[in-house]
């Protein structure tokens, strides 16, 4: 096994040299098409110097790995299976609960971190959470095979932070636009170009690479797990494989609750997994020193200038540009603290100033006010200089609201008229008991998505037709609500026409072209129509472009709470998510082939069908529990917690219980998921306490009765690992499956599990009749 694994991690360290190079020639033929901005000998000189210096000897050294250099890993791999072999029986309970802790630490680490390098992984997050799924199924799947030695995964996680964070930075002056655009024709991204021809390619390429390399570097991790739950009875050994999940996805909640950057993360995952290694010195150095080199490589800054914090939710930076006080999130340009004093002195920045003062010009004089999507408080400062009485500002990312709070020439956030609140829109507006005469939607853009294994972006329920009608709600008669967007298309402006008409009973909102960043401003009123006044748009130089997105043939699809998918102008099939869907079979099976002989045998199809189903369900259940109670990353780290001890309790349950038959979870499975379905079809969940703990129960139960199924089936089953393989793989399939949403909507998830569940149903009502009186209920082998 080991000897198709080295072959698989040369072949993708020397691709993955390609990235960074790929980088360089596209900047030398830009320089040679824009000579203004054509690079220096020395410069030139210097960045090959660095490339060369840094892939060179990685690639000398996988090209021309000395035949000692194999036998010494080898060598290894043996040590670490006897060592594991001989752990002591008291220490095995514990090496299952670190090890799956690991496994989901290091999950949730490398794709919060791959999002903070490449745009694209924000808004692929699952593209990550697959690759991982595949690397621990796999390495499930050879649990009982000779051992890959965790050692390695080390360097390939230290390899592929170095090359990713040279393509991304690179020396001074380095240009990585080659890699910031996004292969989606499907969605809007704002700052983010499509990629196309080279572009298109180049991005597949890193996508490709950065797949491989963390799948690789989690098959150890993965073998470790399944070598681990061989020692111990099932059901005992599921258990604790539930709880060291539950204790990674607790760690990786504390570091969000601490705002730990990166090295920290990386640096307790490392940590663990040198734990493993402690058997023998050599493997253990070089696990540190490869880990020690990982660490500095995320310690570096990659930017001068500008300064980084990791929230809960992305990366934030701080840095140059008008007025010193520029904001980039996930990478790319998100917003500008601006000083409205200095823009009434410059006659070029006086617009600024006419377009957030706008929405007061058309309601003079508002009492209250909410702004919805705060962030550094330009909003909230002008609501306060307009003469508003009370405003809460509503911001869900705590780090922004702190760097508005410290940075805010004005220090709008320390004014005795207003309330920060560090919370979800939609939640905040769904279930306050506050009127306001005026609701202010700032350019609010997430740059992220809702959560790692979902494709919904952080703020699609903002901006849906229920959210707006909940907006409504909390308008006063005459209160007036300002949504302002940078317009991407006419067709988006025309779908955010549509979608306020719809919410404020047919009544078209005005529409009026701001000079800021491409913005428009959509203006609504309750109970009667917006009237601008006369002579408005002489006095700032705006235009009136109601009728634009009136025009009934601009084509424009709504977005709802079944589908929210606010950048999408059109419904449409994803059909560039269709290939990078077949990248990832792909590559899956590229990886699976050399260890064919080890793939999870046909009785295992039931813990396949169970885990696509299971990941459907939990994706399906953090969006619509994330709806009820708030999108905030607090909330749906509970979410997935809770969906854990879920899994956990049902395993309890079967002990407890001794449950031998598959009918009734299956039954009760498949009920639950028919309440849900019928209940979401009738309009979900009110936003009260009997309502909230209606949705906690409608979406929890099928996870419960999921887990009972699992749980039982795994009774009767003679390979515990390989189960655990089949899963993971299965949910890898649920994961792929998911993107189906983006087409049918969340509703058809329902269908999707109803029809997995029940084709894993059928193959157990199929089975033959066990012989000589036996009752358990199993797949056939």
């Amino acid at each position: 096994m080991l000897r198709p694994y080295l072959f698989l991690v040369r072949g993708t360290v020397l691709v993955s040299c390609v990235i960074p190079f790929g980088v360089l020639a596209f900047n030398l033929a830009r320089s040679y098409h824009h000579p203004e901005n054509a690079c220096r000998w020395p410069d030139l000189g210097l960045k090959l110097g660095v490339l060369l210096a840094l892939c060179l000897p990685v690639c000398a050294a996988v090209l021309f790995l000395p035949r000692r250099l194999t036998e010494a890993i080898e060598q290894i791999s043996q040590e670490q299976g006897k060592h594991l072999g001989s752990l002591p029986e008291r220490w095995v309970d514990t090496g299952i609960l670190g090890s799956a802790g690991l496994s989901l630490l290091l999950e949730l680490a490398v794709i919060r971190w791959q999002s903070t390098v490449f745009e694209v992984f924000a808004f692929y997050k699952n593209f990550g959470l697959l690759a991982c799924f595949l690397g621990l199924g796999l390495g499930y799947a050879l649990a009982r095979r000779p051992q890959i030695p965790l050692l390695l995964s080390i360097p390939l996680l230290a390899w592929q932070i170095i090359v990713l964070l040279v393509s991304r930075y690179g020396p001074e002056g380095w240009n990585a636009s080659l890699l910031r655009s996004m292969p989606v024709t499907e969605q809007l991204h704002m700052g983010l170009r499509q990629a196309q021809n080279v572009r298109y390619m180049a991005v597949l390429i890193l996508l490709g690479v950065v797949f491989v390399l963390t799948a690789l570097a989690l098959v150890p991790v993965g073998q470790l797990c399944g070598s681990l739950l061989d020692r111990r009875p099932k059901l005992r050994a599921y258990g604790l494989n539930l709880l060291g999940s539950l204790l990674g996805v607790a760690m990786m909640f504390g570091l969000s609750v601490l705002w730990a950057p990166p090295v920290v993360w990386f640096g307790l995952c490392f940590l663990a997994v040198l734990a493993f290694q402690a058997f023998r010195r050599r493997p253990l150095l070089f696990g540190l020193t490869a880990g020690l080199a990982a660490l500095i490589a995320l310690a570096w800054p990659g930017t001068r200038l500008w300064e980084q914090t990791y929230s809960p939710y992305q990366l934030i930076e701080r840095g140059p540009g008008e007025y010193g006080r520029t904001i980039r999130a996930a990478g790319h340009y998100y917003q500008r603290i601006h000083d409205f004093a200095a823009c009434a002195r410059d006659p070029n920045s006086q617009w600024i100033a006419a377009y957030y003062a706008f929405p007061y010009r058309v309601h003079e004089h508002p009492g209250r006010v909410a702004v919805v999507g705060a962030g550094t408080g330009n909003d909230v400062a002008m609501a306060v200089r307009m003469g508003a009485r009370q405003v809460d500002a509503i911001e869900i990312d705590p780090a922004i609201l702190a760097i508005g709070t410290r940075f805010h020439p004005d220090d709008p956030y320390h004014h005795p008229r207003v309330r920060p609140i560090v919370n979800d829109a939609r939640s905040f507006l769904r279930t306050s008991p506050d009127s306001y005469d005026m609701i202010v939607y700032g350019l609010l853009d997430s740059h992220t998505l809702l959560s790692h294994g979902s494709n919904v972006r952080l703020d699609s329920f903002v901006y849906t037709v229920e959210a707006f009608r909940e907006a409504r709600a909390r308008l006063t008669e005459g209160g007036t609500l300002s949504l302002a967007f940078s317009v991407l298309s006419p067709e988006l402006g025309r779908k955010i026409f549509l979608m306020l008409q719809e919410a404020f009973d047919g009544k078209p909102p005005a529409c009026v072209k701001a000079r800021y960043d491409g913005a428009v401003i959509f203006l609504q009123r309750k109970g009667r129509p917006v009237e601008l006044p006369a002579g408005l748009f002489d006095e700032t130089g705006f235009a009136d472009v109601t009728a634009l997105y009136a025009d009934p043939d601009l084509r424009a699809d709504l977005s709802t709470d079944d589908w929210p998918f606010f950048y999408m102008p059109r419904r449409v099939y994803p059909l560039s998510y269709v290939v990078v869907v077949g990248l990832i079979l792909l590559l899956s099976l590229s990886l699976v082939r050399p260890f064919f002989r080890a793939r999870p045998h046909s009785g295992q199809r039931g813990f396949f069908l169970l885990g696509a189903g299971f990941m459907l369900v939990e994706t399906k259940g953090i969006s619509e529990l994330g709806l009820t109670f708030g999108n905030t990353w607090k909330v749906i780290g509970v979410v997935i917690a809770a969906i854990l001890l879920m899994a956990f309790l049902a395993n309890c349950v079967v002990r407890w219980l001794r449950l031998r038959s598959l009918v009734l979870p299956y039954v009760l499975l498949l009920a639950s998921l028919l309440v849900g379905l019928l209940l979401m079809k009738g309009g979900g969940f009110l936003p009260t306490p009997l309502g909230r703990l209606l949705a906690v129960a409608v979406l929890t139960c099928p996870l419960f009765f999921s887990g009972m199924v699992f749980s039982t089936l795994l009774r009767s089953s003679d390979d515990v690992s390989g189960a655990m393989s089949a899963n993971l793989m299965g949910a890898m399939c649920g994961g792929l499956l998911e993107y189906n949403a983006m087409y049918f909507g969340f509703l058809f998830l329902y269908w999707v599990a109803l029809a997995i569940y029940g084709a894993s149903f059928l193959l157990c009502l199929l089975r033959p009749r066990p012989s000589q009186g036996e009752r358990i209920l199993v797949l056939p082998e």
